[in-house]
């Protein structure tokens, strides 16, 4: 039984990465066009119109008072999706989507080390062989996002001020993907199921983008073109991979999720030049292939640590 769960999360996570990846490099194209305010409203409104209303035709009246109950640690979960969706959507608009989807990601291992071992306990101790393949790769993140500061990436037209802004925002990202991967699995070890944490995991996100748009009087209607443009977006983009990502932290210890979401730069990578301003960068395919090396390592080097211990 325990097998099968592992697998379902595995085979969530690979699908999540590809249909996220999509999602970023269209992102990327579409923040041109569009305030990345505007475009994070729409789609958190839509996400958690669909996830809060299946989560009440459930559970009724019992699902608001788990939500009381647990307000705490809901709250965590919602300044983490804040810092990891709204770095990841503003990043695109500055950086290549390669880079963002490495570095949002790469910085995971090393970080979920760093917070299993000091801040939160409850969680599976990696391995040597993990330990030493994440900070590898986080210095590997160092260096592409030197590069990407100086020039030497797929996205060469935005300025210096610009990739400063997008560099803050992916590493925002990324410590919100690793905060969001511990908070999230501890709603689901008190029964949380994925779309229930959905239904609650954006109020904030919204909140913030609201009173941005406000404030910077951005308009919040839009044309019927990019309105369909952002619907489809936030559905197939959105709405399906979090819920798939979420079936993966509630199977998966977090080290392991770090590790899988390694597999996004590989796909953004492969789908990102459908959008005509990137241009090929062998920074960042040098990037992509030393860690898709270097997980190739870790899984081989994790079936013989399996063998070895049934072997026992």
């Amino acid at each position: 039984m325990k097998n099968n769960l592992l697998s379902a999360g595995m085979v969530s996570g690979i699908i999540f990465c590809g249909m996220s990846a999509a999602f970023d490099v269209f992102v990327g194209n579409i923040t041109q066009k569009l305030d990345p305010a505007i475009f994070i409203f729409y789609c958190f409104m839509i996400a958690t119109g669909v996830f809060f209303t299946l989560g009440m035709i459930n559970n009724g009246k019992s699902y608001l008072v788990r939500t009381k109950k647990d307000r705490k640690l809901l709250s965590l979960v919602n300044l983490a999706v804040m810092l990891n969706w709204g770095g990841l959507i503003v990043s695109l608009k500055f950086l290549e989507p390669a880079v963002v989807g490495i570095a949002s990601v790469a910085c995971g291992p090393a970080l979920t080390i760093v917070i299993s071992r000091y801040f939160l306990k409850d969680t599976s101790s990696p391995g040597k062989t993990e330990t030493v393949i994440a900070w590898i790769i986080l210095a590997g993140v160092i260096v592409m996002l030197a590069n990407s500061y100086f020039g030497k990436s797929g996205l060469t037209s935005t300025d210096y001020i610009g990739r400063t802004a997008g560099i803050v925002s992916v590493l925002f990202s990324a410590v919100g993907t690793v905060l969001y991967t511990f908070f999230s699995r501890g709603l689901s070890k008190k029964g949380w199921k994925a779309y229930e944490i959905l239904g609650f995991r954006n109020i904030l996100m919204l909140l913030v983008s609201f009173i941005y748009c406000i404030h910077q009087s951005i308009p919040l209607l839009l044309e019927n073109d990019l309105l369909l443009i952002v619907v489809l977006l936030s559905v197939v983009g959105h709405i399906i991979p979090v819920f798939l990502i979420q079936k993966s932290i509630s199977e998966l210890d977090p080290i392991h999720v770090s590790l899988l979401l390694l597999l996004l730069p590989v796909f953004t990578l492969a789908f990102q030049f459908t959008d005509s301003r990137i241009v090929v960068s062998w920074e960042s395919i040098s990037a992509v292939l030393a860690i898709t090396c270097l997980l190739i390592v870790l899984c081989v080097t994790k079936v013989q640590e399996k063998r070895r211990g049934s072997c026992k």
